[in-house]
């Protein structure tokens, strides 16, 4: 039996850290982010295998389960893995490779895509059909393990796809939206640190109330504009948003030189919008290409590590082959 299973990483197209204050965002499931195999075996070995961080174990089932113990202190991609496999208990042991095909640590939600990937395969050979609705709730909570925090954003969008407008309340729904989103992602493969960004905002917005809690209602309104914009399939005005809000992140402090000059050489061959996404301070950048996306990729990867994508309508899925 083999058993494939995809799920998508996500981007936030607009409201980085004005959502932490109350305010709405939107994020795209792309369709780049995790495919996992999982192919049975006839003794009780599980054969695990991560290509892209070149990792490879062999354990054993003991009693129908995992014979492993995490070191809670690495917090390791992996142990998203092994997490999932020890929600279950397996007749015969098997071989998963877990094909991670976006940048880990950027801000695209890899660690959710991992675990929703592999719960989806996992679940499946253990004998179970798992709805999306609880293999969403328990990717989370395994996400929750591991990071000690967690919001639902990510294991969301990995499980269910599509366009998500986050509101006030924190509470999701999905855009109708009938068009493509051709995407260009860049990554600066330099890291920031989420919740030092985070914190570095909040005292910012303390000492300077009125300009900061002006500009999370320039974003608030942004995001609704965008979400109009998506609906209407505007490709102009979701470009201007895209431009007004990348201006917005930089006057509150989490754009940096790296991600500045990515963003205006995407800008430079073609895109409409371009941005950073995530909690900035490194990682990765968005260029929206409704034209001329090939001349932009093809100038982006000469100097960063670059992918095209569009958005996962779909989400976690899975092919069992007999």
């Amino acid at each position: 039996m083999k058993i494939k299973a995809f799920a998508p990483g996500k981007i936030i197209l607009f409201g980085e850290h004005s959502v932490v204050h109350k305010k709405p965002a939107i994020a795209v499931a792309i369709n780049r982010g995790v495919n996992v195999e999982l192919e049975s075996r006839e003794d009780n070995i599980v054969h695990v295998v991560v290509p892209v961080i070149d990792y490879s174990a062999e354990l054993e089932l003991v009693d129908k389960k995992l014979n492993f113990k995490l070191d809670s202190q690495k917090k390791m991609i992996t142990d998203y893995i092994y997490e999932v496999i020890n929600l279950f208990e397996f007749e015969k042991g098997f071989n998963l490779t877990v094909d991670i095909k976006m940048y880990l640590g950027a801000g695209l939600g890899s660690s959710a895509a991992v675990s929703v990937s592999t719960l989806k395969a996992v679940s499946i050979y253990a004998g179970f059909d798992l709805d999306k609705k609880t293999i969403a709730h328990k990717a989370r909570e395994i996400e929750i393990k591991i990071q000690g925090a967690a919001s639902p954003i990510d294991t969301s969008m990995s499980t269910y796809g599509g366009i998500i407008f986050i509101d006030e309340n924190f509470e999701l729904s999905r855009i109708n939206f009938d068009m493509q989103l051709p995407l260009i992602v860049s990554n600066c493969e330099i890291s920031g640190n989420t919740g030092k960004l985070v914190e570095s905002v909040r005292v910012k917005y303390e000492k300077y109330p009125k300009i900061v809690g002006n500009i999370f209602t320039a974003m608030e309104q942004i995001s609704i504009d965008a979400r109009k914009a998506l609906e209407d399939g505007d490709s102009e005005k979701i470009g201007h948003l895209m431009n007004m809000n990348q201006g917005l992140l930089d006057a509150i402090g989490v754009n940096t030189i790296e991600l500045s000059d990515m963003v205006y050489e995407a800008r430079k061959y073609g895109s409409i919008g371009s941005k950073l996404t995530g909690s900035g301070g490194g990682g990765c950048i968005i260029a929206y290409c409704p034209e001329n996306i090939d001349e932009i990729y093809t100038q982006l990867s000469k100097k960063y590590a670059t992918f095209k994508c569009e958005q996962s309508d779909e989400g976690v899925q899975a092919e069992i082959i007999d």
